[in-house]
């Protein structure tokens, strides 16, 4: 009697990494390592350099050549910003092979189920996924900085789910930001964040995120930190200056029309009623805006601190 022949192996989820980097020679090789080593998952990683000035070209070039998961490309000139780079690699990134799509920073330490924690996520069902993280930093306290608190209707509007280095995304989503960003008629490339537009793009869309309570990255705090973890009472300040300047709001606006060029049919008119009040500034837009404050933010305290604010006309 012959042996059955035995059945292949399930293939293992695809992830593609960009990951975009900018004088990080002191943490690269350690977030290679987290990323490399990620458990069950077939994971490359795509580098794009913004012009940096010490060796963290030359050790990812190091790296490409003793391990052909790592691909960097160029740019002849200078992004200038974070932001700026993540753009420019999801629009030169061929995603039709691509598998699912991460997003990483250049100096954070991943947990080593990250990957196939959230690919599962994909698989049932969500096009984007991020999570809580552990900010921490070389002499201070590990801290919790917690995004999971529940989604509301419109928070997509005014907040990410979380740090970018957390999110992993289908082929769909990332195909569909690379199409935002290669449109000159789309607002997409005058978001000043990239994760908060693949959010919007995402929601707006009508498709599902998911934000995991469970952290999956030690998010590294230090002073080169495009944006860092928002954590104390000087980050409180600076966010307070963005709203007073208009900055928030004007932002928001920007996505809000991001996200109305992505529109499904049953998410288009909320969108466009939140485009109106935004661009809105008498007392009518402002009262109406302040009856749905409830659902501009996920934190319970933010969406208080947020009505008041609309309700004393700084917002």
């Amino acid at each position: 009697m012959s042996n059955p022949t035995p059945s292949a192996a399930p293939a293992l989820p695809r992830v593609t990494v960009l990951l975009a980097t900018h004088n990080g020679a002191r943490w690269i090789d350690e977030q290679l390592d987290t990323i490399l080593g990620q458990e069950n998952v077939d994971v490359r990683i795509v580098a794009l350099d913004d012009a940096s000035t010490d060796d963290t070209v030359a050790l990812l070039r190091a790296r490409a050549g003793t391990d052909d998961r790592v691909s960097i490309i160029t740019e002849p000139t200078a992004a200038g910003g974070a932001a700026a780079n993540f753009y420019r690699l999801l629009r030169r990134v061929d995603f039709s092979d691509a598998g699912l799509v991460a997003f990483a920073d250049q100096d954070d330490i991943w947990l080593p189920g990250k990957l196939s924690r959230h690919a599962a996520l994909v698989s049932a069902g969500a096009d984007g996924v991020s999570s809580d993280v552990t900010a921490f930093s070389e002499n201070g306290p590990r801290r919790l900085v917690r995004k999971s608190y529940p989604q509301r209707e419109f928070d997509y509007l005014l907040e990410s789910p979380g740090p970018g280095c957390t999110f992993l995304m289908s082929n769909r989503l990332a195909t569909l930001a690379q199409q935002q960003l290669a449109d000159p008629e789309s607002p997409a490339s005058r978001a000043d964040f990239h994760d908060w537009l693949l959010y919007v793009l995402c929601r707006a869309r009508g498709w599902s995120w998911v934000i995991d309570t469970v952290p999956t990255v030690d998010y590294r705090q230090h002073g080169s930190n495009a944006m860092g973890a928002n954590l104390g009472a000087s980050s409180a300040r600076r966010r307070l200056s963005l709203i007073r300047n208009r900055w928030h709001r004007g932002e928001a606006t920007v996505l809000t029309r991001a996200g109305l060029a992505v529109a499904s049919a049953e998410t288009r008119p909320g969108l466009e009623r939140m485009l109106d009040l935004f661009e809105r500034t008498g007392p009518a837009s402002r009262l109406a805006l302040l009856g749905r404050a409830g659902q501009l933010r996920r934190r319970a305290r933010d969406r208080a601190i947020i009505g008041a604010l609309v309700a004393l006309g700084i917002w």
